[in-house]
């Protein structure tokens, strides 16, 4: 993939105004579109400034720097939002996931070049008004009256599961693009981008040398939840009949 800056400036202005569609049309449908439009123009943009550091490097040039930005996950769907994201951050190739966990809200650390990094956190924020309305319109029409007494923890562990799986969902189309993008570009592609997350690898040992693995432990809800879930998540990028396009609560919000 050969790409000039201008190009890749005009993908980012085009991928900003989709997601911004996508989180505000009336229109399921044109959310639909928005949305899977501005995912493949995300890996499209991501290869190419990827590609376009590369040459730089080459030809002696001032490299991309690389950066680490916080994402703060607040209210009551907070660890299933930070498993989600977690998940769709490290679908992108040359990104680093962190996260630290607090009592009233989860902190996620995304690590990697500057533009990859905003990329990333754009999409976050995108997904999380999504992921809400989705979950809010499964919840009104299918999920409070399934015939089964619950407590207010349940319920809301339910609806955690919903966001969980639906970001899961949107984590594996981007690996799916990613994958799509790289087979047709040649393996020249994914060297290039094997070595810019090995530089994002290097910056990570360097900054963080005792860093320590951890599991988290999450109660999941039911499995029709989880599927519903996943169910919406494909709808969000796929073009089925069902859309998340209508404003939602903003990120952290509890839905009623």
């Amino acid at each position: 993939m050969s790409i000039s800056e201008t190009k890749l400036n005009r993908l980012k202005e085009r991928i900003a105004l989709l997601l911004n569609k996508a989180e505000n049309t009336p229109y399921p449908p044109e959310a639909q579109a928005f949305q899977e439009h501005a995912e493949r123009l995300m890996v499209r943009y991501g290869i190419g400034k990827a590609e376009l550091d590369a040459v730089d490097a080459k030809q002696g040039k001032k490299q991309e720097p690389i950066i680490e930005a916080r994402f703060d996950i607040r209210g009551s769907y907070r660890l299933g939002q930070r498993d989600g994201l977690s998940a769709i951050g490290q679908a992108f190739p040359t990104i680093t996931m962190l996260q630290t966990n607090y009592s009233n809200y989860c902190r996620l650390y995304i690590i990697g070049h500057e533009s990859d990094v905003n990329t990333v956190k754009t999409l976050f924020s995108s997904l999380l008004v999504q992921a809400g309305v989705a979950m809010s319109r499964w919840w009104e029409a299918e999920g409070k009256m399934w015939p089964w007494e619950r407590t207010d923890s349940e319920k809301r562990i339910e609806r955690r599961e919903f966001q969980r799986s639906f970001l899961f969902q949107v984590s594996s189309r981007i690996r799916e693009l990613y994958a799509q993008e790289t087979e047709q570009s040649g393996s020249g592609t994914e060297l290039v981008l094997v070595g810019r997350k090995e530089q994002v690898d290097d910056f990570v040992s360097e900054q963080y040398p005792f860093l320590q693995r951890s599991r988290n432990r999450t109660a999941a809800g039911s499995a029709g939840a989880m599927l519903a879930g996943r169910v919406a998540g494909s709808q969000a990028h796929l073009g089925f009949e069902k859309s998340v396009g209508q404003q939602g609560p903003a990120a952290g919000e509890v839905a009623s």
